[in-house]
C-alpha cells in the first residue's frame, strides 16, 4: 500500500495502522487427487499373504472322439489352476511439529490455522498422491519415463539441473521437495543410477532440481522413480502396493526382449507367460500408422474384454487424452446444438466440449469414462471394477478419501482436514501413529506418521484391458 509513502504524510502515522488479514480459509495449490483410487472397493485382510486363485485353461479335453477326449484328458491332466500369493505393499507419510509451533497456532489470532492441521493436510495430500502413483505403477514408485525429449541429459552434482518430463501425468506425481532417482534401464525395476534429486521448481512440465551426485547421461527409456520405494538401491523387490502397470502390463508394447524378460518372471508366484492375456489382461495398441482414432482403438478394447467374458464398466484415461478424444468425437459425429431455447432466457449461449461419453460393442456397455490425471498419458484402462479391490490391513477409507465423490472436480478444503491430538498414540484409527520426534532447539517435537499396508488386486486380469492409445 502507499500509506506513508506520500512525502506529505508523516511517517509517525504508520504506527496507528494495522495489518488486515483475510477471513477466508487458506487455499492450497495441490493437484486434484485420483478419483479411481477412491472407487476401487476396499477389503480388510490380515496375515502375511493374500491368495487369489485363477483358472488359466480348460485342459482342451473336448473332441469328436471319446477315445481322443479320454486320451487328451489323461495326457494333459487337470486344467491349470494357479494362485497369486499377494504380499502387502506399504506406504508412509511423515511430518514433525514442535510444542512451540502448536502453542503459537492455537487460535485465529496467532495463525491462519493450527500448525498440526496445516502439516496434516500436506502429509495427507502427499500420501494420496503416492497412493495414486502406486495404483498406476508396479510398486517401484515410477513417475514416468524420461522420454526422447529428456534423453541424453547429463545430470551433474549441482543445483539448477533441468529436465522436461513432457507429460502432465508425470508432473502431478511430483511436488516441491519431492525426492526422486533415475533408473538405468527400460523397466521400473531396473537398477538405479547413483544420486538423489530434490525438486526445487515446477514450471509446466519442466522440472528444476538439485542432484546430490553426478548421475551422468540418461536414456529415453530410463524411468523417474520416487525415492524409498525399494529396500536397497538395486533391489528388484518393490515396497509400494503393485498397481495396474503390474497386473495389466504393457511394457515395450508387449514385444521384444524387454517384454519377454518381464513377462517370464513370476508375478506373485504365477508364470503368466503361459497365458498372457488370461493372466496379464488384454492389450490393444492403436494403429497409428493407419491413422486409427483413439476412440476406435478403445472400441477394439471393449470387444477384447467382451470376448474374454468380461463385463467392462469403467474406462480410465488421462485428462489430456480425454480432451483429445472429445475432439475426435466432435469431428466424427454430428450433434444438434440448441441456441436460445426456453432455458436460455436473455443471452446467446454455446457449450463446446463433451461432458460425458460411453463406449459400446454389441451388448457390452462401458457407461463410465473417468479422466484421471495420474493415469499415464497415452495409456488407457478398460476395467471390470467388480473384479478389482484394494486388500488392506489398514483403515484405508479415512486417509484416501478427500471428500470428493465420483469423478467430480474439486479438492478437500484445508479446514476440513482432521488432525490428531498432540498426544502420543501407537495407532489412531489404524492409519496414524503419533510418537516422540526428539528434542529440538525450540522444544520437544511430535512425529506423526500416516501409514497403510495393502495391495491392489485384479482377481481376473483377462476381464480388463490396457491400451496404448499414444
Amino acid at each position: 500500500m502507499a500509506i506513508g509513502n506520500n512525502p506529505t504524510d508523516s511517517a509517525n502515522l504508520l504506527g496507528i495502522f494495522k495489518t488486515w488479514y483475510t477471513d477466508k480459509s487458506p487455499e492450497d495449490v495441490f493437484f486434484r487427487n485420483s478419483p479411481v483410487v477412491k472407487k476401487i472397493p476396499k477389503t480388510r485382510i490380515g496375515g502375511k499373504l493374500y491368495n487369489v486363485p485363477l483358472l488359466l485353461g480348460n485342459g482342451g479335453s473336448a473332441s469328436g472322439s471319446l477315445i481322443a477326449s479320454t486320451t487328451n484328458a489323461t495326457a494333459n491332466g487337470s486344467a491349470p489352476n494357479v494362485e497369486f500369493a499377494i504380499s502387502n505393499g506399504q506406504m508412509f507419510s511423515t511430518f514433525f511439529v514442535t510444542q512451540q509451533e502448536i502453542l503459537a497456532s492455537q487460535n485465529v489470532r496467532g495463525a491462519y490455522m493450527p500448525v498440526v492441521v496445516n502439516r496434516m493436510a500436506q502429509g495427507l495430500d502427499s500420501f494420496r498422491k503416492l497412493a495414486a502413483t502406486s495404483l498406476y505403477g508396479t510398486g517401484f514408485g515410477e513417475i514416468g519415463q524420461m522420454g526422447a525429449s529428456a534423453a541424453a541429459v547429463n545430470i551433474a552434482a549441482a543445483t539448477g539441473q533441468i529436465i522436461d518430463v513432457v507429460t502432465k501425468s508425470t508432473v502431478v506425481k511430483l511436488s516441491i521437495g519431492s525426492v526422486f532417482s533415475i533408473t538405468n534401464g527400460a523397466l521400473p525395476s531396473s537398477n538405479l543410477r547413483p544420486g538423489k534429486c530434490t525438486v526445487n521448481k515446477i514450471d509446466g512440465t519442466t522440472i528444476t532440481f538439485t542432484s546430490d551426485t553426478a548421475i551422468g547421461t540418461t536414456a529415453a527409456t530410463d524411468w523417474i522413480v520416487l525415492d524409498g520405494c525399494r529396500p536397497t538401491i538395486n533391489s528388484t523387490t518393490p515396497l509400494l502396493p503393485v498397481g495396474l502397470a503390474g497386473w495389466l502390463p504393457s511394457f515395450a508394447d508387449r514385444t521384444g526382449g524387454t517384454w519377454t524378460t518381464y513377462i517370464g518372471n513370476p508375478f506373485f508366484g504365477v508364470d503368466r507367460s503361459v497365458n498372457v492375456q488370461g493372466a496379464a489382461g488384454q492389450f490393444i495398441k492403436r494403429n497409428s500408422g493407419a491413422s486409427e482414432k483413439k476412440v476406435d482403438a478403445i472400441v477394439r478394447g471393449v470387444e477384447a474384454v467382451r470376448t474374454a467374458g468380461g463385463i467392462p464398466d469403467l474406462l480410465v484415461i488421462n485428462s489430456t487424452d480425454y480432451n483429445t478424444i472429445t475432439g475426435e468425437l466432435s469431428t466424427q459425429t454430428t450433434a444438434f446444438q440448441n441456441i436460445n431455447t426456453g432455458a436460455k432466457v436473455n443471452k446467446n449461449e454455446v457449450a463446446r466440449g463433451i461432458s460425458d461419453m460411453k463406449y459400446a460393442f454389441s451388448t457390452s456397455w462401458v457407461d463410465q469414462v473417468w479422466d484421471d490425471p495420474f493415469c499415464p498419458q497415452g495409456t488407457a484402462y478398460i476395467l471390470e471394477t467388480d473384479t478389482m479391490e484394494f486388500a488392506c490391513m489398514t483403515n484405508s477409507d479415512a486417509p484416501l478419501n478427500d471428500g470428493i465423490t465420483g469423478n467430480n472436480p474439486g479438492k478437500e478444503a484445508l479446514t476440513d482436514v482432521k488432525a490428531p491430538e498432540a498426544n502420543y498414540y501407537w495407532l489412531i484409527e489404524d492409519y496414524i501413529t503419533a510418537q516422540p520426534g526428539g528434542n529440538t532447539q525450540n522444544g520437544p517435537a511430535l512425529q506423526v506418521i500416516v501409514q497403510l499396508y495393502g495391495s491392489w488386486v485384479v482377481h481376473n486380469p483377462s476381464k480388463c484391458a490396457v491400451l496404448n492409445i499414444a
